[in-house]
């Protein structure tokens, strides 16, 4: 119930906290079956809500168990489908023995034919890598079977989720479901040895899941491969691209330029400070007069005036709270989600009626504000690129062309 209610606002949050979310590969998802969606785990808890918020099924999860601290937590987690993963520094091996709840809690939900999503490599860093996987999806996934023989099937879909920037507002997130994996086929090899069936299957899972992340060859060519998709993502306007899409196209380059990535790939850009849609040398602004896009950029920030507290303390707490950058995000966006879930309804019911009609207003044009805003940036990119001596056009015209990729 609670779920249901959370979903609608943290789905209206998310289409104005990334610019673009693509999504492909839905179709890969079967209905009215036990499924697993195994992906990978940039940020600490982002990819699940997006997941959850833009796929029809009903998920339910698997989180740290140091998470479930009090009795709040423990409440308000159960109510939005998120069951604790103990650690051993979590609370010792008695802490371990309650796992053995959350995995028969998992079994019942699969053999009910529900979606359970699992995070497979356990832990998040942001780097474009796919780090080993744990054995949790395939030990779910078999016990499943072999605890319920009526259970004719548990399909494990991998999902890969790439996030231009995963620490940054306003970023793209390209999501990709691959085909699923069939449990059933593991079966017989679980009955003979637990351990090698599921060792087996998680090597299958990671070969499926592998082609969908967007991987540098190497941490040492991260910075060069990272410049080489910028000038990728300028060269084909991707931050024009707002909403949620089920294209697939700029997923495709980035992982062909990202895994084609040589140290030949400098990134001279650089050395004139430059954003994205100037390498390109041609920056997109609609045309319109400098002083109409000074008045939207204004009527934006009156209209969001009442809800850019909420921003300011979103982005305090983000930055001082969390320990590891990977939470930074995550955090920020649970405090505008949850302000917006409790804060704005409140509002709208004790404050007088021209603040409620302000504060709707507020609430229904988000989206808009931002477009003028990022409108006005890219009217300072175009007078930045005026501004630059010929030398200085060709030097960059010609990087964008020698580290764009040729892909179509």
């Amino acid at each position: 119930m609670f779920y249901q209610i959370v979903r609608p606002v943290a789905r209206y949050v998310l289409r104005y906290y990334y610019r673009n979310i693509d999504i492909t590969g839905l179709e890969n998802i079967p209905k009215g079956a036990a499924v697993i969606l195994a992906a990978n785990h940039p940020t600490a808890f982002i990819e699940p809500c997006i997941m959850a918020c833009f796929q029809p099924r009903t998920l339910w999860f698997l989180a740290r168990g140091d998470l479930f601290k009090n009795k709040l937590a423990q409440f308000g987690l159960a109510a939005v489908n998120i069951l604790p993963v103990f650690r051993l520094k979590d609370g010792g091996y008695g802490k371990l023995k309650e796992n053995y709840g959350t995995f028969n809690a998992c079994h019942e939900a699969l053999s009910k034919r529900r979606a359970i999503m699992i995070l497979a490599e356990g832990r998040c860093i942001h780097e474009k890598a796919l780090r080993p996987l744990r054995k949790g999806a395939a030990r779910l996934a078999l016990g499943a079977m072999y605890k319920d023989p009526t259970l004719p099937e548990v399909y494990i879909v991998p999902v890969g989720v790439n996030f231009t920037h995963a620490a940054r507002l306003r970023g793209t997130v390209m999501i990709r479901c691959g085909e699923p994996i069939l449990a059933s086929e593991y079966m017989e090899s679980y009955r003979r040895g637990e351990a090698a069936a599921i060792k087996e299957l998680t090597s299958h899972l990671r070969s499926r899941l592998n082609p969908l992340v967007v991987q540098f060859p190497s941490r040492e060519l991260a910075d060069v491969g990272e410049a080489r998709l910028e000038a990728d993502r300028s060269r084909h306007q991707t931050s024009l691209r707002y909403g949620v899409t089920h294209n697939g196209d700029q997923l495709d380059r980035e992982l062909q330029l990202a895994a084609s990535t040589t140290a030949d790939d400098q990134p001279t850009r650089r050395q004139f400070r430059l954003q994205d849609n100037q390498i390109s040398g041609k920056p997109t602004v609609k045309e319109q007069s400098e002083l109409l896009l000074w008045l939207k950029a204004f009527i934006a920030l009156i209209l969001q005036l009442p809800i850019l507290p909420l921003w300011a303390l979103a982005e305090y707490l983000g930055l001082s709270k969390p320990k590891t950058v990977e939470f930074y995000s995550p955090v920020r966006f649970a405090v505008i989600a949850g302000g917006t879930f409790l804060i704005i309804p409140l509002a709208l019911i004790l404050l007088p009626w021209p603040l409620k009609v302000w504060l709707a207003l507020t609430v229904v044009s988000v989206r808009w504000a931002i477009r003028q805003w990022e409108g006005l940036d890219r009217w300072r990119e175009a007078r930045r690129w005026a501004q630059l001596v010929p030398e200085e056009r060709i030097i960059l015209t010609k990087h964008q062309k020698q580290h764009a990729d040729n892909y179509v």
